[in-house]
């Protein structure tokens, strides 16, 4: 083995030595006296904590709904103001129909509710409906008005914006002067005196 080697490893070996010891010496932190100890917990008096639910609230039973009535209809170019009065009688409805409603009409519904039949209605011919109680109202399909109802969080909201465009507009030149480019690149330049006689 080398000496120097040697003497590597058994500084190595002395370091892990006084490591040891110094590890073996050292002494736990002392307890702070801010810690929580159940002194100093205050007490919760019976009286603050509620008392458990006893029972969980049951929902009522599902009732059963009423089975809705459906119609079967099969006509092959009938008017539609025709189909709408047949409808409205068999479903025992009210119908206001709008002069403005015409066109014929090709249909085989069977076993469908009278939304689904009017809804096929009015993809073939240019109306729109809606069922107001006993009352179905048939219109034309032109744009109207409808107030929605939207709910909204009751805050107070303040904003601020501001835009800002920068612009800069620089013209660098470069380049021989207007005058010197209108002579000739290849023409010799004079340098040197002049000889006057």
């Amino acid at each position: 083995m080398r000496p120097h080697l040697k003497l590597a490893l058994s500084t190595t070996g002395f370091a892990s030595l006084v490591f040891l010891a110094a590890c073996s010496t050292i002494q736990p932190p002392a307890v702070s006296t801010t810690h929580l100890h159940a002194e100093n917990i205050p007490s919760v008096a019976a009286r603050d904590i509620p008392t458990p639910v006893a029972a969980a609230i049951t929902l009522p039973r599902p009732t059963v709904s009423a089975k809705t009535e459906t119609y079967s209809v099969s006509v092959r170019n009938i008017p539609v103001q025709d189909l709408l009065f047949a409808l409205s009688r068999d479903a025992k409805i009210n119908v206001d129909v709008h002069p403005g409603i015409n066109g014929v009409v090709t249909i085989n519904a069977i076993d469908q509710t009278l939304q689904q039949i009017l809804t096929r209605i009015a993809k073939q011919v240019d109306m729109r409906w809606e069922i107001d109680g006993p009352n179905l109202i048939v219109m034309p399909d032109s744009p109207f008005l409808h107030t929605y109802k939207v709910d909204y969080v009751n805050m107070l909201r303040d904003v601020s914006s501001s835009v800002s465009i920068n612009t800069q507009i620089a013209s660098t030149s470069s380049g021989v002067s207007a005058n010197a480019s209108r002579e000739p690149l290849n023409k010799p330049s004079k340098i040197g005196a002049t000889n006057s006689s």
